[in-house]
């Protein structure tokens, strides 16, 4: 591991500092941004040939990010799947010559150049899906563009990482539920930026022509139709061995099927089970058994590389919007309705593959940007809650989201269905137990994650 000099400074005990934003028109106080989309030059499954997507469809979401005094720019990859911040990877290591290049665009963080750094001489591991990290946490201003600097936020500067082609942003559960210290969701409500631990996020469409964006401690009425669904989140699973991973945005999945033009819709066998949000998987990770029902649907075949062969004809996916065609996902009262354009990828001209879902080989069960970006999603985490709506894009209002019990469900979109990507129906609340699961991880102690391996993980 290469050591990184300690500039033997120490943090400050405690974050007494309250930051104030200006009154917005919509009362309370939140932060928005939207969400650049990066393209990543992808790689089918574990081939070492680079294939580049005809479409661009394979992308992943990025939050800018001043850091330190002066403010240096970084980007980092924006995951609902992960709850530590950390910037610097080792660009040279990325999976790809592409990823390289991105990785160099997206800027560095240097802790020599800033004068309000502060050391906290502690080194972790973070392990990923795909890729590993090594870091040295230190303590400094950090700002979301266009809100107030938050002072004294604990991160990670990397010194060392492998096949990872950003920094991330996790947004997942921080202090008293995966570490000991305050996160970026943490600080923005400690701080002052934001008036709940909550947060809602829109990916936008697979063609990135209506950008996404996400609104820390806010909902934006006009990115989805219909009511916010409530779920409770569900505590800590099984991710393999019988002992159970972090906590993470668990919900319960009822149902997978799929609605082709003029056919009833169909729903999986097999295909209930509790499965995690995660923006920074690319893909849905799912039971083979649920795969293999896909594969019969669209008429998909395995190639000798291992990939997942649909013809562009049965998909009707030559062209974005062609057919009509669904993928279905029931949660409680709520169905997600996925397009065939979102959940098939063209490679080139009459050539596609069923690339955004793949087979679970053990671990966690996962939905990520391929369902996601179909969905609207609100997470808070102040009262251990998860809501979902269908997306839509019918232009921008944002309202900050109170701390009460609840608070979401008195928000509704103000899109129709089908006036932006996927859609869906349902209406009321589908709850299920949640206990706190206290996993008390100091900052000096090494995180595993335990991730389950990903195709093209974060990188």
């Amino acid at each position: 591991m290469t050591t990184w000099p300690l500039l033997l400074l120490t943090l400050v005990a405690g974050l007494s500092a309250s930051v104030s934003l200006a009154r917005n028109p919509y009362e309370g106080r939140f932060v928005s941004y939207p969400i650049r989309h990066g393209t990543r030059n992808a790689q089918l499954f574990r081939r070492d040939a680079e294939v580049t997507l005809h479409n661009q469809s394979v992308l992943t979401y990025l939050l800018e990010l001043d850091i330190g005094t002066p403010p240096q720019r970084v980007e980092v990859v924006l995951d609902t799947g992960s709850f530590e911040l950390w910037v610097d990877p080792q660009c040279s290591t990325a999976s790809t010559t592409a990823q390289s290049a991105s990785c160099k665009e997206a800027g560095l963080y240097d802790p020599y150049s800033s004068s309000t750094v502060q050391d906290m001489g502690v080194v972790n591991e973070l392990p990923y899906g795909k890729g590993v990290v090594d870091i040295a946490y230190v303590a400094d201003s950090v700002q979301v563009p266009g809100s107030s600097t938050m002072k004294e936020v604990v991160f990670g500067v990397g010194l060392e990482s492998r096949d990872l082609g950003y920094g991330i942003a996790g947004v997942g559960h921080g202090k008293g539920y995966n570490i000991d210290y305050n996160n970026l969701i943490d600080e923005l409500y400690a701080q002052g930026l934001t008036d709940s631990k909550a947060f809602s996020l829109a990916l936008g469409s697979i063609d990135a022509s209506d950008g996404g964006s996400i609104v820390f401690g806010g909902v934006d009425t006009k990115k989805f139709s219909g009511p916010l669904v409530r779920f409770r989140n569900l505590p800590p699973q099984d991710e393999g061995g019988g002992v159970a991973g972090p906590y993470r945005y668990w919900v319960q999945l009822d149902a997978i099927g799929v609605t082709k033009p003029g056919k009833r819709p169909s729903k999986y066998a097999d295909s209930a089970l509790p499965i995690v949000l995660d923006s920074g998987s690319t893909m849905s990770y799912l039971p083979r058994s649920v795969i293999n029902q896909l594969m019969a649907d669209l008429a998909g075949q395995t190639d000798s590389d291992g990939n997942i062969r649909v013809p562009c004809s049965t998909a009707a996916t030559a062209s974005q919007g062609g057919g009509g065609g669904t993928v279905d996902f029931t949660l409680g009262a709520l169905t997600v309705h996925v397009p065939f354009h979102e959940f098939v990828w063209q490679l080139a001209p009459d050539e596609c593959y069923v690339l955004a879902a793949a087979p679970l080989q053990a671990g966690t069960a996962i939905l990520g940007d391929s369902f996601l970006r179909s969905a609207y999603a609100v997470f808070d985490q102040t009262n251990g809650d998860i809501y979902l709506a269908p997306y839509a894009n019918c232009g921008s209002r944002e309202r900050a989201l109170p701390a009460g019990p609840g608070a979401a469900a008195n928000f509704t979109g103000e899109c129709s269905v089908g006036s932006g990507a996927g859609g869906g129906h349902g209406k009321g609340s589908a709850p299920s137990g949640r206990s706190v699961g206290m996993a008390g991880v100091a900052a000096g102690a090494a995180v595993a994650l335990g991730l389950p391996a990903l195709f093209f993980g974060l990188a």
